[in-house]
């Protein structure tokens, strides 16, 4: 009987445990969270460049972030012409940090669904598809709801980059007049002359 008791007094400790972490998980800001995963290293550090580390570090906001954050393996992807950019053109660098941010939408991956039109801190128009899984134009969300204290985290497979629809080559001009803005996943291709032309 003893050894009953103290067995059910582990397994509530252990639970009261976890339930204790998984609140100090949620009490930690965005920019903790970014800084603390190893696979958002890359993302965090063009972050603090840009001094964005004040913004995502405020606790409890009223209006939460959401954030659509490329891993390392997605930063490793990039063109190595755009990847030089990223390093030397603040300008550039911050149109595309800023296009992955969104202050005031659903947070959750279930609260966005598919169909959406959201605003980044970029000004640019990010499109939502709903399919098997979440879609940003053509980046898959790879990882989703990292809860923080002040937004929430969804992990993208790629770069992405937003940018106005008639200056897209790959588009018809109906298309480009059809649609103000088109994003583009930045992934590694030789010989992408729409990726080359984003650094020239």
């Amino acid at each position: 009987m003893k050894r009953k008791i103290h067995s059910w007094a582990s397994l509530i400790c252990s639970l009261a445990l976890m339930a204790m972490s998984g609140l100090a998980s949620a009490d930690e800001t965005i920019w903790t969270k970014l800084k603390s995963n190893p696979d958002t290293s890359i993302f965090a550090q063009y972050a603090m460049d840009l001094g964005l580390v004040e913004a995502l570090n405020t606790a409890q906001l009223i209006i939460p972030w959401t954030l659509f954050v490329p891993d390392n393996v997605a930063f490793s992807k990039l063109p190595k012409p755009i990847f030089e950019k990223m390093k030397n053109d603040d300008e550039f660098k911050r149109q595309i940090i800023t296009s992955h941010l969104i202050l005031g939408a659903s947070t959750s991956a279930e609260g966005i669904l598919g169909g959406n039109q959201l605003t980044t801190a970029s000004g640019a128009t990010l499109n939502l598809v709903k399919k098997d899984d979440l879609y940003i134009k053509d980046a898959v969300i790879t990882k989703k709801d990292i809860i923080a204290s002040n937004g929430i985290i969804h992990l993208v497979e790629c770069v992405i980059y937003v940018q106005p629809s008639i200056s897209d080559e790959r588009l018809s001009q109906s298309l480009q007049s059809t649609f103000d803005q088109t994003a583009c996943c930045l992934a590694d291709s030789i010989g992408d002359e729409h990726h080359m032309a984003l650094v020239k």
